[in-house]
């Protein structure tokens, strides 16, 4: 369960699962102070953990070695009725570009991405 309480600043937020603290905030245009994750941030990191940790599990469970797993993620929100995850994938290793993209495609269900609206 995630705990959300108000702070004393305009909109901070602490979030909490009990063993670890964030806070969230918005931009200064918005009356926040601007210093910490914004919800929408916290939307994508979400998004980005899980897609992360899905890679490395994958790349685990068929012995491939890897050094590091970079995902980012953004949201495109150029459409006011629509917005869309943007993400990308770097597996960084002496792995082949044909392995990297298979291990790529199985990772686009990810469990939070099943979570999301399809079109």
């Amino acid at each position: 369960m995630i705990i959300s309480e108000s702070k004393q600043e305009n909109y901070c937020t602490e979030i909490s699962n009990g063993n670890s603290v964030i806070f969230s905030d918005v931009t200064e245009e918005k009356g926040g102070k601007g210093q910490h994750l914004r919800p929408h941030d916290l939307l994508c990191a979400g998004f980005a953990s899980c897609i992360n940790i899905t890679t490395r599990m994958i790349l685990e469970r068929k012995n491939i070695k890897y050094e590091k797993v970079i995902v980012k993620v953004d949201l495109d929100r150029s459409d006011e009725n629509k917005t869309k995850f943007l993400y990308d994938i770097d597996i960084l290793g002496d792995i082949s570009n044909d392995t990297k993209q298979l291990i790529i495609s199985m990772v686009r269900n990810c469990p939070v991405k099943k979570l999301y609206p399809r079109k």
